[in-house]
């Protein structure tokens, strides 16, 4: 009896990791949410000398791709980024502000998989696309410092692990960097980057 039970256990496990590791080739849409580290942002220019920290914000980001098969996939993606400042190093000092920085961005996104007969599936990406960042400053009683906004040309690099529950689901995690051009805030210029974890689910069409 013991034999029996061992033996479809085994079975079991072997079965588990023997699905379909891949979505099928063709459309599909995806969704992720995470978490946001931004850099700190310099911001200087003639007379006015910014360092901003930030807390952990979030991101999120939808998107719509095409798997063309050959483990290569492209896909389109609206992403969104918010984050609270907690410091604000003026030029004369000014520790009690405070203020937002968000970005908003749309990404041209490419994929490699490394699929395998397993159900886990790594992967590499890269995009380009446009990136809007704004960034609002108060003092301590609320009053506004200063409201800055540009867009620039943007890219993103990471990596992730995807696990597939069935030919149509795969759930993921991911980390990407994601940075826009050098900005120019009115005579002043700013660098936005930031380091992001997701967790995402993605369906075929």
């Amino acid at each position: 009896m013991k034999k029996i039970s061992l033996f479809l256990l085994n079975c079991v496990f072997i079965l588990s990791f023997s699905a379909i590791a891949y979505s099928e080739e063709g459309p599909y849409v995806s969704g992720n949410i995470g978490a946001a580290w931004l850099s700190n942002i310099d911001l200087s220019g003639p007379g006015l000398t910014y360092e901003l920290e930030s807390n952990m914000g979030v991101s999120l980001g939808v998107a719509l791709g095409y798997d063309l098969g050959n483990n290569i996939r492209i896909e389109g993606e609206l992403a969104y980024q918010y984050n609270d400042l907690d410091k604000i190093a003026l030029l004369g000092g000014n520790p009690d502000a405070n203020g937002d920085a968000s970005s908003s961005a749309f990404l041209l996104n490419f994929y490699y998989d490394f699929k395998n007969d397993t159900p886990f599936i790594t992967s590499i990406t890269t995009g380009i696309g446009l990136a809007n960042a704004e960034i609002e400053t108060f003092n301590a009683t609320g009053i506004p410092i200063g409201s800055f906004d540009d867009t620039a040309f943007a890219f993103q690099v990471g990596g992730g692990v995807g696990y597939a529950i069935n030919k149509k689901v795969i759930i993921d995690f991911r980390y990407r960097y994601f940075k826009p051009a050098e900005m120019d805030i009115g005579t002043a210029t700013a660098e936005y980057e930031s380091h992001n974890i997701y967790f995402g689910i993605r369906f075929a069409l």
